[in-house]
C-alpha cells in the first residue's frame, strides 16, 4: 500500500539529517539530475550533519516554495533515503587515507577492497597484493569503459539502469564487483571482492568522506 500523502508539508522535529546508506549510494550512483539527489549532495556536502528545517531545504534545492521543497524531503524520506539523529555527526578529520583504510575491509565480506580512479589507478586498496590489486584496478577501469559506452542501449531495451558490474559464482554470487561513484567532477570505482556490504554506516562514512575530499 503506497503512503498516504500529505496535503501540507511541515518538519515536526528539530533533527540532525543525514542520508541513509542506499540515499547515499543513490546521491552518486549517476550523474542524472533530481531534486532527490541534490537533496542528498547538499547533505553530503556538509562537514556536520545539518539540521533540518524549511528554509534550508528551500536553500539546498535553491527555490522559495517551501512546500515543494518539503515535498521532496518527504519524498526522499518515505523512499528510506534520509535519516533524522538527535545528535550531531561529524565526518572524520583524520585524513582521507587513513579514513579508507579503516572503512574499505568493513564493506567486503572477505575484507578486500579498492578504491580506484577511472584510468585504472590505485588509490586505496585493503587486503590485496600490490600485483593483485593493479591487475583489478585495470579490469575494473576496462568494465566500466564497456558500461558507459553501453549504458544508453541497456536501458533502451533492456530497461537496465544498473552501474555496477560483477564477476559470479555458479550461484550468482558476487566475487568481484565494481561500482562507478559520481563525486563531483571525479569519477572513481569501488571494487569489492566478496559479497559488497553498503547496507552499513561505514558505507555512508565512505560516500560522505569522499564528497567531502574529492566533491
Amino acid at each position: 500500500m503506497s503512503a498516504i500523502k500529505p496535503e501540507r508539508y511541515g518538519i515536526a522535529n528539530d533533527l540532525y539529517v543525514l542520508p541513509t546508506p542506499g540515499g547515499a549510494y543513490f546521491a552518486v550512483s549517476s550523474t542524472e539530475d533530481s531534486q532527490v539527489r541534490r537533496l542528498l549532495l547538499a547533505l553530503l556536502k556538509h562537514q556536520s550533519s545539518p539540521k533540518v528545517d524549511a528554509e534550508s531545504v528551500c536553500n539546498w534545492l535553491k527555490t522559495d516554495d517551501e512546500q515543494a521543497a518539503l515535498e521532496v524531503l518527504y519524498r526522499a524520506q518515505t523512499l528510506g533515503w534520509v535519516q533524522g539523529y538527535d545528535e550531531r555527526h561529524d565526518v572524520s578529520e583524520d585524513g582521507v587515507g587513513k579514513e579508507l583504510d579503516s572503512l574499505l575491509p568493513h564493506l567486503s565480506s572477505a575484507g578486500q577492497a579498492m578504491i580506484v580512479d577511472w584510468n585504472g589507478l590505485t588509490l586505496a586498496s585493503t587486503g590485496l597484493i600490490a600485483s593483485t590489486a593493479d591487475t583489478l584496478a585495470a579490469l575494473a577501469a576496462d568494465l566500466i569503459g564497456v558500461q558507459e559506452r553501453h549504458a544508453g542501449r541497456l536501458a533502451e531495451y533492456l530497461g537496465e539502469t544498473s552501474h555496477g558490474w560483477a564477476a559470479v559464482d555458479a550461484y550468482g554470487s558476487s566475487r568481484i564487483g565494481a561500482w562507478p561513484l559520481y563525486i563531483g567532477d571525479k569519477r572513481i570505482l569501488l571494487v569489492i571482492l566478496g559479497e559488497p556490504l553498503f547496507n552499513h554506516s561505514r558505507f555512508l562514512a565512505l560516500i560522505w568522506l569522499l564528497i567531502n575530499h574529492y566533491g
